[in-house]
């Protein structure tokens, strides 16, 4: 009876049915478990009434036009009766109209009136229930529609049953066509879209992925079962193992490389789609959030953001913040006037100015390990320093000068734009990342950064044609900006070409004009920072500066942006050191130029102005620290590289350890005779295209006449005549072992089966470079043809 019971189950009718029902409760757990505040208790009912309606239309052999608007049809009322709560009420309304049945009759022959009420009470029950949950509805899709969150629990609840209902109809209908791949495609598309946003129960979409794997392999052995069987080919049951054996075998591979292979791009598209709109949109569909990443706030206060220190009293502090060694020059034993290499220490770039402050655009979170590149590539035109950190307290993020390579501590960097992941990219890709911050506790860390060497005259020569997304970045302004600003900025840089120029002509007018004053008012509410700086106030500290010539830059074609940390502080020879304080707390400019990439400006006319006149900076550490960098990014690409074959040659690995070890145990476990079957089956499909088209009622001998026929025939023109002989040769003698085998008077032994599993292993070979030698011929030929 279990025999039965296990025969019944393992035919591929029915494991394609468990299959498709595995894969309507991974669907719908997949969804249920990244829902919150949703009634998730018959997603998998109505899935599998789904998945037997769409069955039942496949098999009825409805056109597909009238199956998508039947299943449409019952979806929309089967969703419309589960969120008003129908059920009931429309029992009532039907039992109360089957009530009226019996005095149908005399209602005709005696002209009586007929009684409706109770069926017009149950109808209004139906019809008020009905209007209520289509205000619901209307109330729900105005909000999405206008931006406000309507968080209704039933109405996304009846959208989740809709869509399940829609994914396991179609998974049904496409199972009488037994096309796997578009069969679960929907569905494969709403898990992917859940499980990237909520980032709960990842592995149901590999659930969902293996399921399709093992459903592709039984629909294809039954394919060509229902083919052999049309075309009266006779063919042996061991065909049914060893397909098992070949879909297992496939499915774990994938399935394998699907699980541990990394994620690139497709979670930056996630991360973008998070930055727009979808957020509101997910909450409205009862999508979780996913985990805090430690991300900046969507909605940010404009700002200034060195505010804080003039109204907390922390602009004039002798408080030290942090001190940093670069290495570059030796500890002197008294304090000397040396000129020390000029660095300013970043936290927080800005890109975005709204004119009463600052914010940034959108920013993708990732979490980097310690002594990770974070820029997958040296740049040339930049020198690498070492920096050793001390922070008196922590603030939160980590300070750096230039371009940041790597930390020796777990940093979340927020990025607006990531580096290329192509470990190889050119310079103009990589000096195109964006970072907003990067965020640790830490109060002691060691990086390493790119600082740009470039001389005054090297910017004066660069080009003017800035990449697109630059351009769009970095050049918008808000249109409320007073025209007297726009006036100003073509003043300024009138007669001046050269964009290098441009920027030094902006900042001396800013250092020369307006005198550098902490007690200063903030901006007005609702005013334009540069403007007020500009024409009413005529004095500030680096905030007014830094914005003002942002603004200004921009309006000349200059990409800038808001740079915000602390100025160099002052170096402490004895100890070789760079001491910074909370008054040294300051903002800054950068702007844009091809093929060098962003360069600070000083506009604070307290602050001197940086020098740019080439030499004097230290160069013999900063090669031994570019060597380490450079091993660095040796590691990190082996690592990476390392990390995208370690599936493929898992998968490698499994292979040979099948066709080593466990394709043996497979065969040589059996009886003799069944182990010498099977390799013959395993022959004959090897070797039926090298033997041409099969003919009615053919036996073993004609095959292998047919076959060694063809082998000889390539043989002969080819050099390869001794491998060809082989091959013959082998091809006989397990022919010699299956005709044995067949005879009841012939006692097959193990011995027998053991040579059968030699010979097969190098007939398998030969057969696979025959097959190509042949191939390669017939592509050979037709080119000539073409050429003809």
């Amino acid at each position: 009876m279990i025999g039965r019971i296990l025969r019944v189950l393992l035919k591929a009718e029915a494991m394609s049915m468990m299959l498709m029902v595995v894969a309507v409760q991974i669907l719908t757990y997949g969804v249920s478990v990244s829902l919150q505040d949703t009634d998730t208790n018959r997603f998998f009912a109505i899935g599998l009434a789904a998945l037997v309606i769409g069955l039942g239309l496949g098999k009825a052999q409805v056109n597909g036009l009238r199956s998508s608007v039947l299943i449409a049809a019952l979806g929309f009322t089967v969703t419309w009766i589960l969120g008003a709560r129908l059920a009931q009420p429309l029992l009532a309304f039907g039992s109360a109209v089957l009530s009226t049945f019996p005095d149908v009759y005399a209602a005709l022959r005696y002209k009586q009136l007929i009684d409706t009420s109770a069926i017009l009470e149950t109808w209004k029950v139906v019809s008020e229930a009905s209007l209520a949950l289509l205000t619901r509805f209307q109330s729900w899709t105005i909000g999405l529609d206008q931006g406000l969150k309507v968080n209704d629990s039933l109405i996304r609840s009846m959208i989740w049953v809709l869509t399940l209902w829609l994914c396991s109809a179609w998974m049904g209908w496409f199972a009488k066509r037994r096309i796997a791949v578009t069969a679960l495609l929907p569905s494969l598309v709403v898990l992917t879209l859940v499980t990237s946003y909520s980032e709960y129960k990842v592995e149901s979409l590999w659930g969902l992925v293996v399921t399709l794997l093992m459903l592709m392999g039984v629909w294809n052995y039954r394919k060509h079962t229902q083919q052999w069987e049309k075309s009266r080919i006779d063919y042996s049951d061991s065909i049914r193992y060893d397909n098992s054996q070949a879909v297992l075998l496939v499915t774990i591979a994938i399935g394998a490389l699907a699980f541990i292979t990394p994620s690139v791009s497709w979670q930056d598209i996630v991360d973008t789609i998070r930055e727009i709109r979808a957020n509101q949109t997910a909450e409205m569909l009862g999508l979780q959030k996913p985990k805090p990443t430690g991300k900046p706030s969507n909605v940010q206060r404009p700002s200034l953001p060195r505010d804080h220190l003039l109204t907390g009293g922390f602009a004039n502090s002798e408080k030290v913040v942090m001190t940093i060694k670069t290495g570059e020059l030796p500890a002197v034993p008294y304090q000397a006037a040396i000129t020390a290499p000029r660095y300013y220490w970043r936290s927080t770039v800005f890109d975005n100015y709204v004119g009463s402050g600052w914010v940034t655009s959108g920013v993708i979170t990732q979490t980097v390990p310690a002594k990770t590149p974070l820029i997958p590539g040296l740049l040339n035109g930049y020198r690498v320093v070492h920096m050793n950190v001390e922070m008196t307290e922590a603030e939160g993020r980590i300070f750096w000068s230039g371009i940041l390579f790597n930390a020796d501590v777990p940093v979340s960097v927020n990025w607006r734009v990531k580096p290329p992941s192509d470990l190889f990219a050119d310079q103009t890709a990589l000096l195109q990342s964006d970072m907003f911050a990067a965020i640790s506790q830490a109060t002691a860390y060691q990086a390493d950064v790119y600082v740009p060497t470039a001389t005054a005259e090297q910017l004066r020569n660069a080009p003017d044609q800035y990449p697109p997304e630059i351009r769009d970045r970095y050049l918008v302004l808000p249109l409320s900006i007073p025209r007297r600003v726009r006036s100003l900025a073509r003043d300024i840089t009138n007669g001046i070409s050269n964009p290098y120029d441009k920027a030094k002509a902006i900042e001396a007018y800013l250092r020369e004009n307006y005198p550098y004053d902490l007690e200063v008012p903030g901006p007005p509410e609702g005013g334009d920072v540069a403007d007020y700086f500009l024409f009413d106030l005529k004095r500030g500290y680096c905030d007014y500066y830094a914005t003002t010539m942002v603004v200004l830059a921009r309006y000349n074609g200059l990409p800038a942006r808001f740079v915000s940390g602390y100025a160099p502080g002052y170096y402490d020879a004895p100890n070789a050191q760079y001491v910074v304080r909370e008054l040294d707390a300051h903002s800054w400019v950068e702007i844009y130029f091809p093929g060098i990439g962003w360069v600070e400006f000083e506009p604070t006319a307290s602050i001197s102005e940086i020098d740019r006149a080439g030499g004097g900076t230290p160069q013999a550490e900063g090669q031994d620290t570019r060597r380490s960098a450079l091993g660095l990014l040796t590691l990190f690409r082996f690592e990476k590289i390392l990390t995208w074959i370690a599936p493929f040659a898992g998968v490698v690995i499994l292979v040979l350890l099948y066709f080593i070890l466990v394709e043996r145990w497979l065969y040589l476990r059996l009886a003799p005779a069944i182990t010498i079957d099977r390799i013959y089956q395993r022959f004959y499909r090897a070797g039926r295209p090298l033997a041409g088209q099969w003919i009615h009622a053919e036996t073993s001998s004609e095959f292998l006449r047919k076959l060694s026929n063809t082998i000889t025939e390539l043989g002969t023109r080819s050099r390869f005549v001794r491998s060809f002989e082989k091959t013959i040769v082998n091809a006989n003698l397990l022919t010699e072992l299956y005709h044995s085998s067949l005879f009841v008077s012939h006692q097959t032994q193990k011995q027998d089966a053991h040579i059968a599993w030699q010979t097969w292993k190098r007939l398998r070979i030969q057969l696979f470079f025959t097959r190509l030698y042949m191939y390669s011929r017939q592509i050979t030929k037709i080119i000539y043809k073409v050429q003809a």
